[in-house]
C-alpha cells in the first residue's frame, strides 16, 4: 500500500469515527431529555370548571417539579382560595387572599374499609374531549346512590393521583378517583357524578390545558400572610 493509500484510508477512518461519536452524542442528549421529561411529567396549568344545579366554580391548576398550586374562583371569577400541594412531603396548605391568612390542613383518618361498597368499571367507551381521547370510567358508591363518571386521558400526568391521594386525606375533593387501580399517569377530562337513576348532580370539566414553565413563586406562601391554626 502506498503513502498516499495509507494516508486516504487513516482520513476516511477518523471521519468514520466522528460520525460515530456524533451519533452516540445526539443520542445521549435525546436520551437524557426523554428521562428527565418522565421524571418530571407534566409542567404547565390546567383550568377547569365545576357546575352543579346550585353553583359553579372555576379552578385552575399549576404544576411543576412535584408541587400543584390549585386556585378557586367564583362563578364570577373572584379568587376565592388557594390550594398549595407538596406530593413531595405530602403537605397540604390552603391560603385566604382577601384576609391574608394561611392554614395547614390536618390528615384526617381513613377507614380502611373504604373500599367494599365501591363498584369500579374501567370502559371501553370512548370519544375526544377538547380534540383528546379519553376512557370512560365509571365508579358506584351503593351507600351514597351516587355514580361517577371519568373520562380519561392518559400522558405525563403523574401528579394527578398522587394530588389525589394526599388531598384525600384532608378532605374527600376526589373520593371516588382514588378507588380506581392504575390510575397513575391518567387525568380525567370530564367527570360527571348521577344518582342511581341517571339523574345529574355536578359536573367538573377541563377548559384549557398549556404545557409551559412555571414560576416556583407561585407554590410560597405571599409575604405577610399570617398562619391561622384549624
Amino acid at each position: 500500500m502506498s503513502y498516499h493509500d495509507v494516508k486516504y484510508h487513516n482520513i476516511v477512518k477518523k471521519f468514520q469515527m466522528a460520525r460515530q461519536v456524533k451519533k452516540i452524542s445526539v443520542g445521549f442528549i435525546l436520551c437524557m431529555f426523554f428521562m428527565s421529561f418522565k421524571l418530571y411529567g407534566f409542567e404547565g396549568s390546567i383550568m377547569l370548571v365545576k357546575e352543579s344545579c346550585y353553583d359553579t366554580t372555576f379552578f385552575t391548576y399549576y404544576i411543576s417539579d412535584g408541587k400543584i398550586r390549585i386556585d378557586e374562583f367564583s362563578s364570577k371569577k373572584v379568587l376565592q382560595d388557594i390550594y398549595i400541594v407538596n406530593t413531595n412531603t405530602e403537605e397540604v396548605f390552603v391560603i385566604n387572599p382577601s384576609k391574608k391568612l394561611y392554614t395547614k390542613l390536618k390528615k384526617r383518618v381513613t377507614n380502611i374499609n373504604d373500599d367494599k361498597h365501591f363498584i369500579i368499571l374501567k370502559t371501553a367507551n370512548s370519544k375526544l374531549i377538547n380534540g383528546i381521547l379519553c376512557y370512560q370510567w365509571r365508579v358506584k358508591d351503593k351507600e351514597k346512590n351516587s355514580e361517577m363518571s371519568y373520562w380519561v386521558t392518559q400522558n405525563d400526568f403523574d401528579f394527578f393521583e398522587k394530588m389525589v391521594r394526599i388531598l384525600n386525606q384532608t378532605e374527600r375533593t376526589w373520593e371516588y378517583f382514588e378507588h380506581i387501580p392504575g390510575s397513575q399517569g391518567y387525568f380525567p377530562m370530564l367527570s360527571v357524578e348521577r344518582n342511581l337513576v341517571r339523574d345529574e348532580k355536578m359536573r367538573t370539566s377541563v377548559l384549557q390545558i398549556n404545557r409551559k414553565p412555571i414560576d416556583s413563586v407561585l407554590f410560597h406562601i405571599p409575604t405577610g400572610y399570617k398562619l391561622f391554626t384549624i
